[in-house]
């Protein structure tokens, strides 16, 4: 269907079970780092972790993947995942901070192997030009993925004794779900354990490829800056604006689906289009956000600064996922996307890191001011990289 085969539309199924935890961490972690960090100042600190176990993860994700086949790494990854959330339910019930920062550090960790669900979606495309639609349509499970983790955390936030422990018990049947889902994945035998014999591409020589270094940056950018505003805006709203856990809960569920639902059109638009203008688009919708920022702190004016967030979120991440993907080799797959996420995360790991102590010592503008820099140093690269360009085939 749609020129994607079996293990692609099973990954759609799987997305919404095993990317539940990551919305509901991104909602409710800053709320029990408050409650139980010995300064405000740590309240972001679990979601720093988060992508600092995303960081960890990524490059042994790829390598493992590498040695062993996906299936296995899947479903190694889910069963790891539950156990994390299962901690961080007893770490909350007990006052154990430190606990949980390690739960939630597990917890990313396993979501580096979920951040390969796109590359597998990709290899059961039957054309390589349907790679924008492969993970355009992954991309549209996370929109369940974003009802079913915050709505999990307020259903299980006064399950238990101590506020939000429910929540992360609960979370953890969701990857369990997402691990019985995986159990039908088809190994493909050209992604299994014998490739991990290919032939080493020198690393130098992978940076020397302009396009392939503009598709890791988009989404470098991407995500930085998506992750420095996210992380800021619960916090923002209902510990320093006062708003509602209601209205905090909506602004944060609209981020998310405005991260996903435009993945209905997005592999098209590439297809139209091609993915350096998806890009541009991407950009643009950043820089709207920040216009939006600075324009006010309503409920409002957080509601759409973090829906162009999202969108500009996911114009970077499909076009730089699409691009990537038409620009290595089999053989060079699984180094390139270790590199490809490492680069992610760590950028997404400071930029989440900083975003709970510039907010508390500098204010919401502040924010909005810092994620202005990344976003116009991109368009500024992107339009030397088209101006200057020599159009040489990508792989040369």
């Amino acid at each position: 269907m749609f020129g994607l085969g079996r293990n692609s539309w099973l990954l759609v199924l799987v997305q919404p079970f095993a990317m539940a935890i990551s919305s509901a961490i991104v909602l409710s972690s800053g709320f029990v780092g408050k409650a139980l960090a010995p300064s405000p100042q740590w309240a972001t600190l679990p979601i720093s972790l988060m992508i600092i176990g995303l960081t960890i993860g990524a490059i042994p994700a790829a390598l493992l993947m590498q040695r062993f086949g996906r299936k296995p790494v899947f479903l190694g990854s889910m069963l790891l995942s539950s156990l994390g959330a299962l901690l961080a339910a007893w770490a909350i019930s007990n006052s154990r901070f430190g606990v949980f920062l390690l739960a939630i550090t597990c917890i990313g960790s396993t979501l580096a192997v979920v951040q390969q669900f796109r590359f597998a979606a990709i290899e059961g495309a039957s054309h390589p030009s349907l790679a924008g639609r492969a993970v355009s349509i992954l991309m549209l499970g996370s929109v369940a993925a974003a009802v079913i983790g915050t709505e999990t955390v307020t259903l299980g936030q006064t399950l238990l004794p101590v506020d939000y422990a429910g929540s992360y018990a609960l979370l953890s049947v969701s990857t369990l779900i997402a691990f019985a889902l995986l159990l039908f994945f088809k190994a493909d035998p050209q992604i299994a354990p014998a490739q991990s014999g290919a032939t080493a591409v020198p690393i130098p020589n992978i940076l020397k490829r302009p396009t392939l270094m503009i598709a890791i940056a988009a989404a470098c950018v991407g995500y930085s800056v998506m992750a420095f505003v996210m992380t800021a805006t619960p916090l923002a709203m209902h510990e320093v604006h006062l708003h509602s856990l209601a209205s905090t809960k909506w602004v944060i569920q609209s981020h998310i689906m405005a991260m996903y639902l435009p993945s209905l059109i997005t592999g098209e638009l590439i297809r139209r289009f091609g993915s350096l203008k998806i890009i541009y688009a991407g950009l643009l919708a950043f820089l709207l956000t920040t216009a939006v920022g600075f324009a006010g702190a309503n409920v409002l004016h957080y509601w759409w600064a973090l829906v162009l967030l999202g969108l500009g979120w996911n114009f970077l991440f499909i076009g730089g996922t699409t691009l990537l993907a038409q620009n290595y080799l089999p053989q060079e797959k699984f180094k390139i996307q270790a590199i490809n996420d490492f680069s992610i995360f760590v950028l997404q790991a400071t930029a989440s890191l900083a975003a709970g102590a510039i907010l508390f010592a500098q204010g919401w503008s502040a924010i909005i001011s810092i994620a202005l820099v990344p976003t116009v140093l991109m368009v500024v690269a992107l339009s030397t990289y088209l101006v200057h360009a020599k159009y040489r085939p990508a792989l040369d």
